[in-house]
């Protein structure tokens, strides 16, 4: 009888046994968050089919295209393209240098990945600045074709720049304690 060798025991402690437990239960609060941001992103790409094919629909098989569609569909676009962005930033599918951090040693790149992350809560929170004075500035006009307020299309700045800026500062909580965050997706 063969013995299959065995793969040695990691000499390191377990990284995250050392989490305390409100930070444990933060993380897995914002992967339920970030599931959400996907669950709702993915039913928008869903609402945003669906008006495509109405449009396409009543434009060559009912000769008269509906006018809401087109608008209906961009406002959507941006919910969705926010949420999805804010989970990006919280898996870290995010653009970045990868290829010259690996040249680097883990401490620096560590500290080089947090001041990346800080730069994105600077980013997230400026967007969702300018997004809700957008909003507030536009809310009492119409959307044409849509009867709905042009200030719609600016909530999701708004909102999605908090979740940006959210999501960098559980990395970098994650970056300090030396931990994975566990991606939206898994």
């Amino acid at each position: 009888m063969a013995l299959e060798p065995q793969a040695a025991p990691d000499p390191r402690p377990d990284a995250a046994a050392h989490v305390p437990p409100f930070i444990a239960a933060y993380f897995r609060f914002n992967g339920w968050l970030s599931r959400q941001c996907l669950r709702v992103s993915v039913f928008g790409l869903c609402v945003i089919l669906a008006a495509v094919l109405i449009q396409i629909f009543g434009r060559y098989v009912l000769n008269d295209s509906p006018t809401w569609t087109e608008i209906f569909a961009l406002v959507v676009v941006l919910y969705v393209t926010c949420l999805a962005a804010a989970v990006g930033v919280r898996d870290s599918r995010h653009i970045g240098m990868e290829s010259l951090l690996t040249f680097m040693s883990e401490e620096k790149r560590r500290w080089i990945e947090i001041v990346v992350f800080l730069g994105m809560i600077v980013f997230g929170l400026a967007m969702s600045w300018g997004g809700t004075i957008l909003a507030s500035e536009v809310w009492d006009y119409l959307n044409p074709g849509l009867p709905i307020s042009q200030g719609w299309s600016y909530v999701p700045l708004g909102f999605g720049g908090l979740l940006i800026a959210y999501f960098a500062i559980e990395q970098i909580i994650a970056r300090i304690l030396n931990v994975k965050v566990v991606p939206s997706w898994h």
